[in-house]
């Protein structure tokens, strides 16, 4: 060994190489775990991550859809990545689904053909961020096993992608729960219950707030006032043009529903979830203060809650006694 000169072990070496060229993951060592392989390219990139998330039927497509717009981003359309075991096939696997659904090729919905074989997700990911400026998924969280799903996500960002941006998307949970019910019906599957979708979008409210006092970039954006300012807005805090964004926005395909469209028995907690929202869409339109201030919630006195502090404990109440 030349003096002057420290030997890197090969088991090490891939963390101090540049990231402009990502090599497949398949020519490491048989010893690398898929784990270990997920924390190597998510290493350098996280502060590249975009996600966009919400529950189902609240605007993550289109939310999507209209980021991708942009040269400046890549969101995949839901690889779930939480879930994924990393095998050396995401690309197949991935592309097979959206042929499934019958989504035409975009880069919401498909996954080109970077190496000359096949990769796990966090190859194509750690390749696309020497591409664009930022990189992720739309994450949907769908009613069923919703409360599972939340806790995975949480979890496996404040691992992997702790820096990157989030932007949740909400829209009028009356909507929210007639719509879902009602794609379900339309695709002859058989509808979650009015309390499991209610129970879902509550349990995303409560991702957003856990989100929003623990990982340093978390927004939030409704459905109900998305316009050419929410972009602009956007594009300011991202540092990307979002000029053509709003337009993937057409108001008058949206359909409402009221109560009046809910049976009766699950009216009320269809307007307390409702009133909930209302809540939630008002202090986050003005800008939530004092996130970080620690406030029990046991204790009995209303008026010693902040906003947030208010909304998380009406959320905690309403999960609990569900």
């Amino acid at each position: 060994m030349k003096e002057g000169v420290i030997a890197v072990p090969k088991r090490l070496l891939g963390l101090f190489l540049p990231h402009r060229a990502a090599v497949p993951s398949e020519q490491a060592d048989a010893s690398t775990t898929a784990e270990s392989v997920v924390a190597q390219n998510t290493q350098s990139i996280d502060s590249q991550g975009l996600f966009v998330l919400g529950a189902a039927r609240s605007g993550t497509t289109v939310l999507q859809n209209a980021l991708n717009d942009s040269r400046d981003i890549f969101l995949f359309g839901e690889p779930s990545f939480q879930d994924d075991p990393g095998k050396a096939d995401f690309a197949a696997r991935y592309n097979a689904m959206h042929r499934a659904w019958g989504n035409q090729e975009t880069k919401s919905s498909f996954c080109p053909a970077f190496f000359g074989g096949d990769a796990p997700w966090s190859d194509y990911l750690r390749h696309l961020a020497t591409l664009y400026r930022y990189v992720g998924s739309k994450i949907v969280v769908n009613p069923e096993k919703s409360q599972a799903t939340c806790q995975r996500v949480f979890d496996f960002h404040c691992r992997y992608f702790y820096r990157s941006h989030y932007i949740f998307t909400f829209r009028n949970p009356i909507d929210v729960l007639m719509s879902t019910r009602g794609l379900a019906e339309l695709n002859g599957d058989v509808a979650a219950s009015y309390e499991t979708v209610l129970s879902s979008f509550v349990r995303v409210i409560a991702l957003y707030i856990r989100m929003l006092r623990n990982l340093p970039s978390v927004h939030a954006v409704f459905h109900e006032h998305i316009d050419e300012t929410i972009f602009r807005d956007l594009g300011l805090k991202l540092r990307v043009d979002l000029a053509h964004a709003a337009s993937y926005y057409d108001k008058k395909r949206v359909r409402h529903y009221s109560l009046d469209d809910i049976p009766v028995d699950a009216r009320e907690s269809a307007r307390t979830v409702a009133e909930l929202y209302e809540d939630l869409r008002k202090h986050a339109l003005a800008g939530f203060g004092l996130v970080q201030l620690e406030q029990n919630s046991g204790h009995f006195d209303i008026a010693h809650y902040t906003p947030l502090g208010a909304l998380q404990r009406r959320v905690d109440q309403w999960l609990a006694q569900r």
